[in-house]
Parts: structure tokens; sequence; C-alpha cells
């Protein structure tokens, strides 16, 4: 019988030599015992990691369940909070929410420090819109002694629309401006200061000795080399405007009114036939008409599509007014002029008053 020679006397067996059926048995009876010890041992660790992780799923579904309760409650006051304002706006006499300037407080900060207004308790088109002032919406920085220029229009600057929402993501973007009197008054005003680029701008003016275009210049071909701070320089004159932007501009020698004939154009007409407007584009308006807004309004108030072709509208309401005396708008007062601001809002514009 072979025998198999162990290398150290400090084995396992008390004899030096073992048979090799008796090692076979050995190793096999060795295996046995670790295999079951691992197997108790597993089962063990089992059971107890099974427990565990039931806990576990337990624990974590019971803070699921509180958050989607929590997240169901938040939304649920949320949509009721959303109702209760739809509710509450439904109406234009919530939409004349108007600045009470005239009760002068010690501490006043939106007569003494403040050029804009607080926000109104309705929003338009999802978004908060200034409240109406009017005791001092006509020219409010110079009525409140904060400016002496007349075309100041800080009040209005900080609740554009473009200033909350992306517009420059639509692929037509218009400006429509109806009254444009002078190039740098309000065209040039809104390509300088509203957050949109504008890719087409249709002026009108009925006044031919008025709106008059600038001068443009060659940007590509007007830059110099960079000085040593690695600045670039234009070389262009006061009163100059990039040739592409005069481009875009198409000037109107007529008024805008509700009819078609020589001297006029039915501006809702002409937005939604002849330029084709859709409520996909960007569409920015601004009217001062002298007197002729009125019946164009009254026209759109009851027009469902024009507050969705129309993103934003800046509007100076003509009325009697005993500053200005004018005599043309002597139907309207300045009451008048509130409630159809608060018409507008109430129907879908997100219209501001423009002085």
């Amino acid at each position: 019988m072979a025998l198999l020679k162990r290398s150290s006397p400090s084995s396992f067996s008390p004899v030096r030599y073992i048979s090799l059926p008796g090692l076979v048995i050995w190793v096999m009876v060795t295996y046995i015992a670790v295999d079951l010890g691992m197997h108790l041992s597993s089962s063990e660790h089992g059971r107890v990691h099974k427990q565990v992780m039931k806990e576990l799923q337990s624990s974590l579904a019971s803070r699921f369940a509180e958050k989607a309760a929590a997240e169901d409650e938040s939304k649920l006051l949320r949509l009721d909070g959303e109702e209760d304002e739809a509710a509450r706006c439904n109406s234009v006499e919530a939409h004349m929410d108007v600045f009470e300037g005239q009760a002068r407080k010690p501490q006043d900060p939106w007569n003494q420090l403040k050029w804009g207004l607080p926000p109104a308790d309705c929003r338009v088109k999802g978004h908060l819109i200034e409240r109406l002032d009017p005791l001092n919406n006509y020219r409010r920085g110079v009525a409140l002694g904060f400016t002496t220029d007349l075309d100041d229009k800080t009040q209005i600057e900080h609740w554009f629309l473009g200033t909350k929402e992306d517009l420059n993501q639509a692929r037509r973007r218009v400006f429509i401006d109806l009254g444009a009197n002078y190039f740098t008054s309000s065209v040039m005003w809104f390509m300088h200061r509203y957050p949109c680029d504008f890719t087409e701008v249709h002026a009108f003016e009925a006044d031919p000795t008025l709106f008059k275009f600038p001068p443009g210049w060659d940007e590509e071909r007007n830059w110099v080399e960079p000085e040593r701070h690695g600045w670039a320089k234009i070389k262009s004159r006061a009163g100059h405007v990039p040739s592409w932007l005069l481009s875009r501009i198409r000037y109107y020698n007529k008024f805008a009114g509700v009819i078609d004939n020589a001297s006029s154009v039915n501006i809702t007409r002409f937005m939604k036939h002849e330029l084709k407007l859709k409520p996909e584009d960007t569409v920015i308006v601004k009217m001062d008409i002298e007197g002729a807004e009125w019946p164009i309004l009254r026209e759109w108030i009851q027009d469902p599509d024009m507050p969705k072709l129309v993103d934003e509208l800046f509007v100076e309401l003509h009325y009697w007014h005993p500053d200005n005396n004018w005599e043309s708008v002597k139907q309207w007062t300045r009451e008048d002029a509130t409630r159809m601001l608060a018409d507008l809002r109430l129907k879908g514009f997100y219209a501001h008053y423009w002085d």
C-alpha cells in the first residue's frame, strides 16, 4: 500500500504516515464539515440580511409615501391657490387693483425711493405685472421728481415679459410700432432696451416729416485692431446704426386704425392676414396713436385671437387730463383708461401703460 509522507510533525493526525484511502476520507469529511458550516453560516446571514432588507424596504416605502403625500398636499395647495387667484381675478374690477400712492406715509418706499411699482394682485399670462397707478401713470418718473426726462421709461423696464420668458426662441420675432414718431423715440429705444433680437420691425408713422432712417454702417468692415487691453473699438458716429438692423425695418407712412383706405391701415387685418402672424411667433406691440387706440383696443378685447398673437402690449391711452388738456380726447377719462388697461389684462394681454 502506498504511503504518503507528512511534511510536518505538527499535523492533524498523531501518526506521521497515513494511507491514501484514509487521506481521501479525511479530506471528504473536512470538506463536508466546512461546507456544512458555511451553509449554516450563510443561511443565518441570509436570514439576517433578508430581515434587514425587509425593514429597509419598509422604511423606504414609508418615507416615499410620506414624501408623495407631502408633494400631493403641496400640489393641491398650489392648485387651490391658482384656482383661488383665477376665481378672484376673473373680473375687470380685480385687475383695477391700483396703487394708492396718494396716501403718503412717513416710510413710503414706492413714493420716496422706488422708480417702479409694486406687483399687481392678479397675474397676466402666468406672470407678475406692475400694479396700475392712475395718479402717476403719465410720466411717473417726472411726476415723482426722479427725473426731468419726459421720455423716461424706467418704471416699466423690469416688468418686460422678455425678462420672464426667453422670447428669442421663436423663429420669427416681430416688433410693431404704431405711432413710431422719430426713429430714436421708440424703434431705437426698443432695439436698445428690450431683451429680444427682433427679426423684423414694422413702423407706422403718419407724419412723413418725423420718421427718418438714420445713416447705416457696415459692422463687418468697421472693426479696428484690438487695443493693448484686448478690446476692439467700433468706428461709428453718433446716430448711426448697423446696416443689418436697418434692413429689418419696414416703414409705413399711414395711420393705424380699424379701416383700410388710402391713408389708413386696418391693423388687425394687417397683423393677421398680411403679416400672417401666428401664436408661436414673438410679437411685441407699442401703440401711441393720439386717441386712435380706443377703437382698436375695443376690437381686440372682443377678438379672442389677438391676446394669443400679441405677447406684450405697450399702449398710451389718451384721455382728458387738466395737466395736458387734450381736447381731442375729452370724451375719455382717467377712469376709462384704467378700466381699459384692466380689461386688456383680464382678456390675456400683458399690457403696460406707455407714456
